[in-house]
């Protein structure tokens, strides 16, 4: 979640500076389908950086996961970058884009993994 939370800061910097007239992409991906891609990509880079293959290049991993997730969903790279790019100009919108995807990644969470969170919860409230 640390990644997810740093990564949308930093592109909200980024993007903030940018000039605000950014028009729709022709190609826009509808904001849940963006969602669930941003879900996908997420756990795939969470898979390849936890548990990396030494023979392999972990760029080259992630790259080839985002390149099999756009396939899967049919979207091509500039679409998605243009869509990134249109959503990320519109804090609000990216924003709740940014909570459905921080829902589906709990969601997607185990029951043993749900229950390890709400302990490690309570153990902090009890320490405060």
């Amino acid at each position: 979640m640390k990644h997810l939370i740093l990564f949308s800061i930093l592109f909200l910097g980024l993007f903030n500076c940018a000039p605000k007239n950014y028009d729709e992409p022709k190609n826009l991906i509808g904001k849940s389908d963006m969602v669930e891609i941003l879900t996908e990509l997420y756990i795939g880079q969470q898979g390849i950086q936890f548990f990396p293959n030494p023979n392999e290049d972990m760029n080259l991993n992630l790259a080839k996961n985002a390149v099999h997730i756009m396939k899967k969903h049919n979207v091509t790279y500039h679409d998605f970058s243009e869509s990134y790019k249109y959503y990320t100009m519109h804090p609000e919108s990216f924003n709740e884009m940014l909570n459905d995807v921080k829902q589906n990644l709990e969601d997607k969470l185990s029951k043993e993994e749900k229950e390890r969170l709400k302990n490690q919860q309570q153990d902090l409230l009890k320490t405060k």
